[in-house]
């Protein structure tokens, strides 16, 4: 199967729709569609999708991770430098769930990826990301703890 590059990928021509979509229809699609395709194992199939697309993104240092978030609209990005091993990452304004109601469940799991995927780069190391709030547990930002490795 070929790779692509985020070249190939950003090469857009469509002069009358433009280069966005409705949050609506990328939600339809990553929220039902892909839980629908994978089932349970949609979390863990997301994450390391989002990894590999964190880790193109190729942000050198925090300043860039922050602008890249933003510049693919994923989220607002507020990081927290817990200690030498452990990121504390608030996202607001998340590309997946802002503005859900309370469903009791998480699963910003691309998103934390991302994060994931980003920070490696960033930080040399190896990272796992877990989420641990959400605008669907109702905070209004999802919350990621990045471990560093």
């Amino acid at each position: 199967m070929k790779e692509y590059t985020l070249d190939e990928i950003g090469s857009i021509v469509r002069p009358t729709m433009g280069d966005n979509i409705p949050l609506v229809f990328y939600r339809i699609l990553r929220i039902i569609g892909m839980r629908r395709i994978l089932g349970e194992s949609s979390g863990a199939t997301l994450y390391m999708m989002g990894k590999q697309v964190g880790g193109m993104l190729d942000a050198q240092n925090i300043d860039e991770f922050r602008q890249r978030i933003i510049e693919m609209k994923v989220g607002v990005p507020e990081l927290e430098v817990v200690d030498e091993d452990h990121v504390l990452v608030k996202l607001y304004e998340c590309i997946t769930c802002a503005g859900f109601s309370y469903t009791g469940e998480m699963f910003c799991d691309m998103e934390s990826g991302i994060i994931a995927g980003m920070l490696e780069k960033v930080y040399g190391r190896k990272a796992k990301s877990t989420q641990t709030k959400s605008w669907s547990m109702g905070y209004n930002y999802c919350e990621f703890e990045v471990l560093l490795y």
